[in-house]
């Protein structure tokens, strides 16, 4: 049986990069129970005792006002680790240690890390870990997840406290004498409730003063009525908050000596990168490179692994013969999985330059920038950070504004989240733009996403006006430090976003994929034209008709609803049946579509029904199956709507 370590911090203070360095590959993803939230949790063997690591979202307190925030208190309350590790960040300390002393008023065996160690000395920072272990009572290691530096002494230390069983005294914090009056009280009653035994009273008592919900709520199930107004809740709270700050700010003056100039290097670049007037022009000009270098970059790798399934495709035609069989192995299970995997290293690529603008540190900036203009739409750059998740998957965009705290706010980028461009649909429009706009294909896909990111825009603005009013919360973050990424960091982030792709050509794909050829294949030996496929898509062509779909594009659209790669595994067998080469599918799709066609048909699987797991996201993430179904009505409607505008348009100038 594993030990367990929890490791807790706030956002961008690289955790998770230490997380990556105390576990290496040993890593796998699990869900939260009752959430569909995915937390990280990785094995590591040290000195003969297995131990696991879980990394906790990113908080800044354990207040439970987000959902990051109620999952990270109710684990260290309910799962109860061995060990508890506090992350703060080197260069800036004090929220950090804001969140120690929150951690140590809950519970004992807590560990404080100072990450980043190595930037600090290069500023002329100097720590000392002793006077943060007098003054802390805890065991201090100061570490640098980039060099590795102290992760060996983190690991002993952990292992010293998992071995010893001592429980470690810890510092009280002594606020003012009408606070401490008014826990004492407190105190005394709680402990006189056995079913609050397992909790420390001290910390319930100190909750119960800064008017915690939950907290609250569980003493009033046990008889203790809440007799305080809501301004002196405040007031309470105020007081504790500033006990704390100035308990920290002593700590500080002893523990940390200074020769900083006067401005850091991050400092400066952010004077160009979050100019008000730059900061904008500079962020587009960052996701077109990306977009050039995942098209024109990557083309290479993608050229040979289609050319690769062409050659085995021939190969095995050569060896099976003609028949059923062989249609299915190759036109069914190679046509449908390889036209998806060809677009693997597109996808990979376009990972890799988000994960080096993220590794970098521009992307949190990213946020920044538009946090005004997110303003306008009544969200904040918290929503704008879920949402640009979404360029790699749907999925964990929706999921990840668990850490907006305001309820609107968090619904609504719930509902406009399937808008922005998954890696999903990037293979349909690598297809269609490599078909019908040979030469300007970066170009094209910028266009899309960008579009994409608008349509977000405007769904908001109208879900803001129809069903919800109210403000924004006021982005409030903190900016890390510009780093080089490391390669391994980056190799891992490029496989953890990119290895579900995947995932999803070994199942849903492959099954979808002998599905589609079933329907196209039979009932008449391969004439797609009279096989069960054409008459679903001919049955709905009518309703299409108006966007100049065909029934093989309906049909496409039809399977697309499970997983958006369906659609280029659909095109593949309609299409291509003789050559699973991309050319000859290119050839193929060029001869039906025009350029309009192809547009309205991109914009159309841009807007139109979230996949299957999407659309299950949705309704855990807000709570009800309503909204999931709202999200599906509302996309195909304005799916239909844009194609249609963009074919009358289209036509006009034609």
């Amino acid at each position: 049986m594993a030990d367990i370590v929890a490791l807790v911090g706030n956002p961008n203070v690289g955790k998770t990069s230490l997380f990556n360095a105390l576990t290496g590959s040993r890593q796998y993803v699990a869900n939260w129970p009752g959430v569909t939230v995915s937390r990280k949790e990785g094995i590591r063997r040290w000195r003969g005792r297995e131990i696991k690591f879980v990394d906790l979202p990113g908080i800044y307190s354990l207040g439970a006002l987000s959902l990051d925030e109620k999952i990270t208190r109710e684990y260290i309350i309910n799962e109860a680790p061995e060990v508890v590790v506090v992350v703060v960040d080197a260069l800036n300390m004090e929220q950090g240690l804001y969140l120690l002393l929150e951690v140590l008023e809950m519970r004992e065996n807590v560990m404080l890390v100072v990450n980043a160690i190595d930037e600090a000395r290069k500023r002329g920072v100097y720590i000392n870990k002793y006077e943060l272990e007098k003054h802390f009572g805890v065991h201090t290691v100061l570490t640098s997840a980039v060099t590795g530096e102290g992760v060996t002494e983190l690991l002993d230390k952990i292992l010293h406290m998992l071995t010893s069983k001592q429980v470690h005294s810890l510092v009280e914090i002594t606020y003012p004498e009408e606070v401490e009056d008014k826990i004492n009280k407190i105190v005394e009653i709680i402990r006189k409730k056995k079913e609050l035994h397992s909790y420390k009273p001290r910390w319930l008592a100190v909750k119960f003063l800064e008017g915690d919900a939950q907290v609250l709520e569980l003493l009033k199930s046990c008889g203790i009525e809440d007799e305080i107004s809501q301004e002196e809740h405040e007031k309470y709270r105020s007081l504790i908050a500033s006990r704390r700050y100035e308990y920290i700010e002593t700590v500080m003056k002893e523990a940390v000596s200074s020769k900083m100039e006067k401005m850091s290097f991050s400092e400066a670049i952010d004077h160009v990168m979050t100019h008000r007037f730059l900061g904008i022009p500079i962020f587009l000009s960052f996701m077109y490179l990306a977009f050039k270098f995942t098209f024109d970059v990557m083309a290479p790798f993608s050229e040979l692994i289609d050319s690769g399934m062409a050659a085995l495709g021939d190969w095995l035609r050569n060896v099976m013969g003609d028949g059923w069989a062989t249609s299915l192995v190759v036109d069914g299970v190679i046509g449908g999985v390889g036209g998806v995997l060809v677009f693997v290293p597109n996808i990979f690529g376009m990972f890799l330059a988000l994960g080096f603008m993220e590794e970098f540190g521009y992307l949190p900036r990213a946020a920044f920038v538009v946090d005004r203009l997110m303003y306008k739409l009544k969200l904040s750059g918290r929503s704008f950070m879920s949402l640009i998740l979404g360029f790699g998957c749907n999925v964990p965009a929706i999921m990840s504004t668990r850490g907006i705290g305001d309820p609107r706010e968090r619904l609504i980028t719930i509902l406009v989240s399937p808008f922005i461009t998954c890696s999903a649909r990037l293979p349909v429009y690598l297809l269609l733009v490599g078909a019908l706009f040979r030469g300007k294909e970066a170009a094209m896909i910028f266009i899309i996403y960008l579009s994409s990111m608008v349509l977000t825009a405007l769904s908001s603005i109208l879900w803001n006006k129809i069903l919800f009013k109210g403000e924004p919360v006021p982005l409030i973050m903190e900016l890390p430090r510009y780093r080089l990424p490391t390669l391994k960091n980056l190799m891992l982030y490029v496989w953890d976003r990119g290895k579900h792709f995947l995932e999803k050509a070994g199942s849903i794909i492959l099954i979808a994929s002998i599905l589609i050829w079933i329907l196209g294949y039979f009932p008449n030996a391969g004439d797609i034209n009279t096989s069960f496929a054409a008459h679903m898509g001919k049955a709905l062509e009518p309703i299409f008709r108006p966007l100049g779909f065909n029934w093989k594009m309906v049909t496409a659209l039809i399977f697309g609803m499970a997983a958006k790669e369906v659609v280029v595994s659909t095109f593949s067998m309609l299409y291509g049946f003789s050559d699973e080469a991309a050319a000859a599918l290119h050839q193929a799709i060029a001869a039906d579509f025009t350029p309009v066609t192809a547009l309205a048909f991109i914009f159309f699987v841009m807007a139109y029904i979230p996949c299957f797991a999407t659309i299950a996201a949705i309704a855990s993430e807000s709570g009800s199956w309503k909204w999931a179904w709202w999200s599906v009505l509302y996309s195909l409607s304005v799916a239909y709507v844009l194609a249609l505008i963009i074919v009358v348009v289209g036509g006009m100038i034609a």
